[in-house]
Formats: C-alpha cells, sequence, structure tokens
C-alpha cells in the first residue's frame, strides 16, 4: 500500500468504534466501582457535610457572610473530596 495511502490512526479509531457498536459491545459496563471508604464512612462524611452546609446558610442569613461562605463552601470540598455523594443508586 502507498504511504498516502495507508490507514491513520483516526481512521482505525472510528473503524474500531464502528465495529464495536455493530457487535453490540458499546454499551457493556466497565468493571464495577470499589469505593475507597465504607459506606459507614461515607455516610458520616455526608451528614456532617450536609450539617455544616446547614450552619454556613445560617451564618450567611443572620450573622457574617464572609465566614458563613467559607463553612460552606469547606463542607462542599470536604465531602467532594472523599468522592461523597448523594446517590441512592450505587450499589455498594
Amino acid at each position: 500500500m502507498a504511504q498516502h495511502a495507508a490507514t491513520s490512526n483516526l481512521e482505525t479509531t472510528v473503524n474500531d468504534l464502528t465495529d464495536e457498536r455493530e457487535d453490540g459491545q458499546d454499551n457493556q459496563q466497565p468493571d464495577a466501582y470499589t469505593p475507597v471508604f465504607s459506606k459507614q464512612v461515607r455516610t458520616v462524611v455526608y451528614v456532617l457535610g450536609l450539617i455544616a452546609s446547614c450552619v454556613g446558610l445560617g451564618f450567611m442569613t443572620f450573622g457574617d457572610a464572609a465566614i458563613g461562605g467559607y463553612i460552606s463552601t469547606v463542607a462542599g470540598f470536604l465531602a467532594s473530596g472523599l468522592g461523597v455523594a448523594y446517590n441512592p443508586l450505587r450499589k455498594n
């Protein structure tokens, strides 16, 4: 095959994706996700983050808005940093 007619990486990728779609393999789920923290730890962190967010809202409404914003932001960062999210469909 001539050099200019060789298939490129892009063409190969598109062909592979097309083959997967035709084979019905494009909707396969990846390996099961294993959380780093147990259900109990995630629940405690979630509840503490929720309480801290409510306290921050109270500070923003009735006290110093800067302090309330800081508390709410840190609560969100800590919960998301630990991978905690409300997800009723999570299996484990």
